[in-house]
């Protein structure tokens, strides 16, 4: 199977799982980790880069290139901030045939206090090559932008990606860091931005099916009423614990009362 918006996670069953999430490198586990651990026979598959929007254009993509491979949908599983693009895809596929099941994992909505704390937590990485003067400005930048702006999600995230490469490149120049690998840093935070501004145009439901939440110590659903199973694990494990993939399992093969 060769696709261009989807990575395979696993194969071991004709029908396909496909998970929302960003493909970036962090503590927290992610799909792989499930997919690994989950026995069902089923095709893991996770998001590429998910480019620009608008959502219900990239839905209506990423949709049709599974639903031309021939193989039966049998969930969408989303993670964090991928959570809201998840409906938009369950609905895609249900125009086009069976609905699938809706597994949310610590469901969070996209806010402008979410993309300033992204960038409070990607300058911490480079807090011992700033000074402290560049650091209260850039914090002091992200708050007025959510207090001036709250509704205003691009503007604040192309302000906090214009500063964030005007740091980088004094970091680059005080270490002596060639100009490609600066701008691959840059490259890197920026896409994460674009992929939560997609995740904003999201939300939690969904025409083809009410989304079930599975929910780590200290988190809830986004919507009151939803249906929920918390998982006493915290949120960087809770995609690589052995209940949670048997809870998984059970979903895909129907042992479990969906």
């Amino acid at each position: 199977m060769e696709l261009v918006s989807w990575q395979e996670l696993s194969d071991r069953g004709p029908d396909l799982v496909p998970c929302l999430d960003f493909p970036g490198v962090r503590a927290a586990a992610g799909f792989a980790e499930l997919a690994a651990g989950v026995p069902a026979g089923a095709c893991f598959l996770h998001l590429r880069r998910a480019g620009p929007g608008p959502l219900a254009a990239c839905a209506g993509r990423w949709a049709g290139e599974l639903l031309a491979t021939g193989r039966p949908i049998r969930a969408v599983l989303g993670y964090c901030a991928g959570t809201a693009l998840a409906g938009g895809l369950a609905d895609a596929f249900a125009a086009a045939g069976p609905p699938p099941m809706v597994v949310l994992f610590d469901a969070v909505p996209t806010t402008g206090g979410s993309l300033a704390g992204q960038f409070t937590l990607a300058l911490e990485s480079n807090a011992r090559h700033l000074t402290a003067g560049e650091l209260a400005d850039a914090y002091a930048l992200a708050e007025q932008l959510v207090q001036k702006y709250p509704d205003d999600l691009p503007r604040i995230a192309a302000a906090l990606a214009g500063r964030y490469d005007q740091l980088i490149s004094s970091v680059a120049a005080r270490l002596s860091v060639h100009e490609i690998f600066r701008q691959e840093l840059t490259r890197a935070f920026t896409a994460y931005l674009d992929y939560l501004l997609l995740a904003s145009e999201g939300g939690f439901g969904s025409r083809a099916a009410a989304p079930l939440y599975v929910c780590s110590a200290g988190y809830e659903p986004p919507v009151q009423g939803a249906r929920a199973i918390t998982v006493d694990i915290g949120h960087d494990d809770l995609l690589r614990d052995p209940k949670v993939h048997e809870l998984v399992a059970d979903l895909l093969t129907g042992e479990h009362l969906w």
